[in-house]
């Protein structure tokens, strides 16, 4: 099987997708629960819409997304890992001039 950068963004498409129109709107409205689990879905928004932008090779959005997860959650495990993958992918694509 042939792995395509279509093949590879389209399972984080379709996670957006299904988190976007999932079950978030049929939620119980307990008055404190609901800020926590609120909470749990923004970070989760943004960790795959950094995925995203990263797929689309738009690494800045990337890291501004990432960066955001780690302000809600600064244990979160993968948002520094793919902090520092978008950052080396813009390094290449701006031919090596890092910030």
């Amino acid at each position: 099987m042939t792995t395509t950068i279509t093949s590879i963004r389209q399972p984080v498409i379709s996670s957006l997708i299904e988190f976007m129109l999932g079950d978030y709107f049929s939620m119980p409205s307990f008055h404190g629960q609901r800020a926590i689990d609120s909470t749990a879905y923004s970070l989760e928004f943004y960790f795959i819409r950094g995925a995203i932008f990263y797929y689309l090779g738009q690494y800045n959005g990337a890291i501004r997304d990432f960066s955001m997860v780690l302000r809600m959650d600064w244990r979160h495990r993968g948002a520094a890992a793919w902090i520092a993958k978008a950052e080396r992918a813009h390094c290449r694509g701006a031919g090596g001039k890092c910030r």
